[in-house]
C-alpha cells in the first residue's frame, strides 16, 4: 500500500480536530468583537481574521499530514466539523457567555450608581 493511503484515518482525524480549532478560533474572535463594543469594523476586522487563520490552519495540516494532496474529503470534513463546533457553540458559549456579560455590566451599573450617590 501507498505510505498516503495507510495514514487516511490518522489525516481525516486531524482534519476534524482542525475543524473544532477553526470553530473555536471563530469563538475566541466573536467574544474579542463583543468585548471591544461589537462595531462595525471590529466584527468585519475579527472575522477576517478568523477566516484567515483558519484557512492558513487547514491549508499547513493538509501541508504537513496529507503531502499537499487537496481532496475533496479535505473541505468536507474540515467543514462538517467547523459546522458541527459551530451548532455546539451556539448552545453551550452563547448562553454562558451572555449570563457572564449580564452580570459584569450589572455589577458595573452598580458601581456606578454608588459613585454618583457619593
Amino acid at each position: 500500500m501507498l505510505y498516503p493511503t495507510l495514514i487516511q484515518p490518522v489525516v481525516l482525524l486531524v482534519i476534524l480536530a482542525c475543524g473544532i480549532v477553526a470553530g473555536l478560533v471563530f469563538d475566541l474572535f466573536r467574544i474579542l468583537t463583543t468585548l471591544s463594543g461589537n462595531d462595525k469594523f471590529s466584527k468585519h476586522f475579527f472575522d477576517f481574521l478568523a477566516t484567515i487563520l483558519s484557512f492558513f490552519l487547514l491549508f499547513f495540516v493538509n501541508m504537513a499530514l496529507n503531502f499537499g494532496q487537496f481532496r475533496i474529503y479535505v473541505p468536507a470534513v474540515f467543514l462538517l466539523s467547523f459546522a458541527l463546533e459551530r451548532v455546539l457553540s451556539k448552545f453551550l458559549w452563547t448562553k454562558l457567555l451572555s449570563k457572564w456579560y449580564s452580570n459584569i455590566m450589572r455589577r458595573e451599573k452598580r458601581g456606578r450608581k454608588k459613585e454618583k450617590a457619593s
